[in-house]
């Protein structure tokens, strides 16, 4: 038997020595990775588990992925929440008052001169 301290990367667990545990066994075999299966007791019962060396962890996951045993992540796009929501709102407000109250100074400071200019005519 192999050396437990030798197969310490777990790359599959399963409750039953199925179809499932054979097809991954299988793969990592035809991407000339080899593993073990190891056999834990546990009260609930016995767990089956796809170990590699742990140089190979890697390229295990890698060889699964390719073999169609992983499940694809799938990206959500993240929608903000009412706080975030909230904040935005109120940020967009004051940008807006802030720009409100530029113009309203820049309109004073230039009455005089334009009052000057028309005085002219």
């Amino acid at each position: 038997m192999w050396d437990s301290a030798e197969w310490s990367a777990v790359v599959f667990v399963g409750d039953r020595p199925d179809a499932a545990l054979r097809r991954r066994e299988r793969c990592l075999k035809l991407a000339g990775i080899t593993s073990s299966v190891v056999t834990e007791q546990r009260p609930s019962g016995a767990y089956y588990k796809l170990c590699v060396r742990e140089e190979d962890i890697l390229n295990a996951h890698l060889a699964l992925r390719l073999g169609g045993f992983c499940r694809t992540v799938k990206l959500r796009n993240a929608r903000p929440g009412v706080t975030a929501r909230l904040e935005e709102l109120v940020r967009g407000t004051l940008e807006e008052a802030l720009e409100l109250l530029n113009r309203i100074v820049d309109f004073v400071r230039e009455t005089p001169r334009l009052l000057a200019f028309s005085g002219r005519s």
